[in-house]
């Protein structure tokens, strides 16, 4: 994750301040991994065609069976339990010059209109559970339908808590910027109902960046 001093996830000192900091962690992100993720509301937010009319797909049927479409490229994974997330296309370049293929997570609760629409664009998706995601089954998924053996989830701060709490962590890596933000902005990991999961992990490094940031690295 990349997070102020005071750990806040979002703010302007992300977008308006030290960019080289933000350009650092969204390649860090990608190393040694064969996909990178985060959950719907994250992605609808910076992803999201909301042109998107779901209406030429009435009336079409779901048969809920995993569409594997496989890729060439660094998986994006989304994490979107209904479907609200209207990707433009397979897909995603970002950060500059770096190609995702698209894969969305879903359950047996998303339309069957949007299904179609991500069979239509090519995306892949797989079902992880009926009404909720099972983060597990999710993973068991992605390593055995696409070979995905080294994932990172990058937010938002309620999917981190839910994967903390599920114990399918194994490191951790914050990069910090030297920004106190004061909002009250969401932190690295948040349960969605403020209850406590108190998991500690060993420290294994600590790194002087450039531009004043510094890297915390933690092993389960």
């Amino acid at each position: 994750m990349f997070t102020s001093i005071d750990g806040k996830i979002e703010g302007d000192f992300i977008h308006d301040h030290n960019d080289e900091l933000g350009d650092y962690f969204e390649l860090m992100k990608l190393e040694g991994n064969q996909a990178w993720g985060n959950g719907s509301t994250t992605h609808k937010k910076y992803f999201s065609d909301e042109t998107v009319d779901l209406s030429k797909y009435k009336d079409v049927s779901a048969d809920f069976e995993d569409y594997v479409n496989k890729g060439e490229n660094i998986y994006i994974v989304s994490f979107d339990t209904k479907g609200k997330v209207f990707w433009k296309e397979r897909t995603l370049v970002f950060p500059d010059k770096v190609k995702n293929d698209v894969l969305v997570v879903t359950t047996k609760s998303a339309s069957p209109e949007y299904l179609a629409y991500l069979r239509e664009k090519n995306i892949s998706y797989i079902f992880a559970g009926d009404e909720s995601i099972d983060l597990e089954v999710a993973l068991d998924k992605l390593y055995n339908l696409f070979d995905i053996k080294n994932f990172a989830i990058v937010g938002g701060a309620t999917i981190n808590a839910n994967f903390i709490k599920a114990d399918l962590v194994d490191e951790i890596k914050i990069v910090i910027a030297p920004f106190i933000d004061g909002s009250k902005e969401q932190t690295f990991a948040e349960t969605f109902d403020n209850s406590r999961i108190t998991k500690q992990f060993t420290l294994k490094a600590v790194e002087k960046l450039e531009n004043d940031g510094v890297m915390l690295s933690y092993k389960k």
